[in-house]
């Protein structure tokens, strides 16, 4: 790229900043929808504008190194420092046994009825589709859990099981996606498996060994920033070193990082103006990313035949059909483990109610992080797979932000769920969600 183009392309780029900020403004001022369901309304109405007439071209200048290691780990780092892990631990098994083993499931039933169905005519193709889907995004289910008085035990029970449920789908994402070079091997489950265990656990040592150390720097510092400073560092340094240079999961790790700057670095080694400077920083750079993302994916659509939008949209309407089926595990696994709940702050095991399982279901939202990992594909796939996919997965992210999204709190309401008014002073007496 010579220096008139990174030019243009960083003025693109602060004009796509420009808009998401604008939508921000016109959702605060004229609707009470959350922000990411705006977004992607967006994306959605920036796909069908001819580009000739926006004037606005950055395919170049994103690849899937750029969506990898500058784009996503600021957003897995956001949804790890706000999970508290006191909080969470009394839901350990659930959300435990719902990302891994529910993801795992999950996408081999997305890829397997993906491929049975003829929707892909690759296996493989078909189970990179199952993984990238299977991720969720809580953020406008919080939002949405906030306003409607949910009980916190259901709002840590979403929010780990999502950040987790994003760390196992990405990481199969990968696997999988790495299997589609020529000089890989057969694809096999065994196989999978076994380097889903490598890479996992990897890269939860190399994001233990970067978050104790940066712990230990916070500790000694009193510079607010540049204790901010040192978690950006972090966050995309264990990212770099786990992914690039041991090829572990840097999601893993940085994920790893997050969780132990948000509940031990964030209560024994920041001040109180530390801590609000890390969040407001990394709360505004989520807010940056998820712009982009939407914004991007919806330009990228631009370049696609609005035709292959016509001509499958059968196809479209059955995988989303596949993809709830596929969230469908979330019962099984549910009501078994639901007599083995954690213990409340008083001794008592919880009581998981028969109807949590269905906001667990259908709060499952897709959001940024499957379109990162669409948007990542660029150049790694075939053109026909790469504009199939774009497609069937923005369909299916803007089917789960607008339909599921707009429902999830009717729904609440028609369940009765609501926390009581002790359970909600003491969640609000840990104010620890960020901004939506």
């Amino acid at each position: 790229m010579g220096d008139e183009e990174a030019v243009v392309a960083v003025g693109n780029y602060i004009l796509l900043i420009g808009i998401a900020c604008i939508v921000g403004i016109l959702t605060k001022w004229l609707t009470h929808i959350p922000y990411t369901i705006a977004l992607v309304v967006v994306g959605l109405v920036l796909a069908f504008i001819p580009p000739e007439l926006i004037g606005i071209s950055v395919q170049k200048t994103f690849s899937k190194d750029i969506v990898f290691f500058v784009l996503l780990p600021p957003l897995l780092f956001q949804g790890a420092i706000h999970l508290q892990l006191d909080r969470l631990k009394r839901h350990t098994l659930m959300v435990g046994v719902l990302a891994t083993v529910g993801v795992l499931i999950t996408t081999l039933i997305i890829g397997q009825l993906s491929y049975s169905f003829g929707i892909f005519d690759s296996m493989k193709i078909a189970f990179l589709f199952g993984a990238l889907i299977c991720t969720t995004d809580p953020v406008s289910v919080l939002s949405i859990f906030r306003q409607a008085g949910v009980s916190p035990n259901l709002k840590y029970m979403v929010e780990g099981e999502s950040l987790f449920n994003d760390g196992t789908g990405v990481v199969i994402f990968l696997i999988v996606l790495g299997t589609l070079s020529p000089e890989s091997g057969t694809f096999s489950i065994p196989f999978a498996f076994l380097e889903f265990l490598k890479v996992g656990l990897g890269g939860a040592g190399i994001g233990l060994i970067i978050g104790v150390i940066t712990y230990q720097i916070l500790k000694r510092l009193t510079d607010h920033l540049l204790e901010n400073t040192i978690c950006l560092v972090s966050c995309y340094g264990s990212f770099w070193l786990a992914e690039h240079v041991f090829h572990l999961s840097g999601v893993i790790a940085v994920v790893t990082v997050g969780l132990l700057i948000g509940n031990y670095g964030r209560k024994m080694a920041m001040s109180p103006k530390t801590t609000v400077t890390i969040e407001t920083f990394f709360e505004s750079l989520d807010f940056i990313i998820n712009s982009l993302l939407f914004i991007l994916i919806g330009l990228e659509l631009q370049a696609i035949d609005r035709q292959l939008f016509i001509d499958n949209w059968s196809i479209i309407l059955l995988a989303i059909a596949i993809v709830l089926i596929g969230r469908l595990i979330v019962y099984p696994l549910y009501f078994i483990l639901r007599p083995y709940g954690g213990k409340d702050s008083s001794g008592q095991r919880l009581k998981y109610p028969p109807s949590w399982s269905h906001i667990l279901f259908w709060g499952g939202l897709r959001g940024s992080i499957p379109i990162a990992l669409l948007l990542g594909l660029k150049g790694q796939l075939p053109t026909k797979y790469y504009d199939f996919l774009l497609v069937v997965g923005f369909a299916i992210v803007c089917f789960s932000l607008i339909v599921q999204g707009l429902t999830i709190k009717p729904l609440i309401r028609v369940l009765g769920l609501s926390a009581d008014k002790e359970e909600l002073s003491n969640d609000l007496a840990h104010p620890q969600d960020g901004l939506t």
